[in-house]
Order: structure tokens, then sequence, then C-alpha cells
């Protein structure tokens, strides 16, 4: 795959306990990661993506693309996501962004991809990289992608799972 790096599973597994205790970050890797979500659209989930009414976590996200406006997609959480949903949001007012804007709390604005770009850059720093002008926000998204491809070699099953439009757009 090419562009900016994805993280391995050890770095994963080591950023989790790194942001432990830190709500925001702790959910922005747990479903960046799990969802494979632009930018962009992962900022733009609200809590009601995540949570039910009644107070339960989904298992799953429905999300429509942005950027290429395809068919909604239905996207399973894995248990570290569902517990960090269950830990910092639950509870949240329903049409809260999950990932609000420190930097404006009054409006209740999405955190900008900006402000996400430099969580990542931090994020890159922690894990001791030398070279964090190759991870972006764009690493989040690629990060279980080439995990699976890694394990599989099937260039079409993560094709779908980051729902380009041919292959040639996924390695």
């Amino acid at each position: 795959m090419r562009g900016k790096k994805p993280l391995s599973q050890n770095e994963v597994t080591s950023l989790r306990k790194l942001l432990e205790e830190n709500p925001l970050h702790s959910l922005l890797l747990n479903i960046g990661v799990d969802t494979m979500l632009r930018g962009s659209d992962l900022l733009n989930l609200k809590v009601s993506d995540l949570v039910t009414e009644s107070g339960k976590v989904k298992t799953e996200v429905r999300v429509k693309m942005m950027k290429t406006k395809k068919n909604t997609l239905l996207i399973p959480l894995s248990p570290n996501s569902t517990k960090v949903i269950k830990k910092h949001i639950v509870g949240n007012n329903l049409d809260d962004f999950v990932f609000r804007s420190s930097f404006s709390p009054f409006t209740k604005k999405p955190l900008s991809i900006f402000q996400y770009s430099r969580i990542v850059k931090k994020w890159m720093t922690m894990l001791g990289k030398e070279n964090i002008s190759e991870y972006s926000t764009h690493s989040i998204r690629k990060t279980k992608s080439s995990i699976i491809y890694n394990k599989t070699q099937n260039v079409e099953v993560v094709r779908r799972l980051l729902s380009h439009s041919s292959s040639s757009a996924t390695v």
C-alpha cells in the first residue's frame, strides 16, 4: 500500500496502553482503526451512530462515505472500541459529535481534520517514530486493512474494506 505508512498491530497495542487515560485520544485510535473511515467521515460521527437511545453500545456502525457518496457501509466494532465507547460516551447527548473540539466547547463542533492530524503526529512521537511526516490521519485508516492484507495477501478484501472502486487504488 502506497502513501502514508500504516501502524503495525504491536504499535496499535502500545498506543492503546499509552492512551488509556485520555478519552478523546483513546476513542480516536480505537474507532479510527476499527472503522477504517477517512478522517472527515470519522470526525463527523455522532454519539447516535455508536449508542442506541436506550444507552447500549452498538455492535456495528452505519456510515455513508462523504467523499465517495457510496452506499452506506455497515462496519463492525471490536471489543476494544465498544469498551472505550461504553467508558467514555454512553450517557452523552445522542446529537453530540463523538469527537468534539475542545477549542469550541460551546459550539459543539467536531474536532477539525487539522486537530486530528496534530494528534496523530503526537502519537507517532509517543511511539518514538523518527520521521513523523511518514504518518498522518490516513495511517489510522490504513492500519486495520494493512494488518488484514499482511495476513491474507487478498487485495480484493482490502479494496472492499476501504470502499475503493478498484484494486489499483488499494495497492
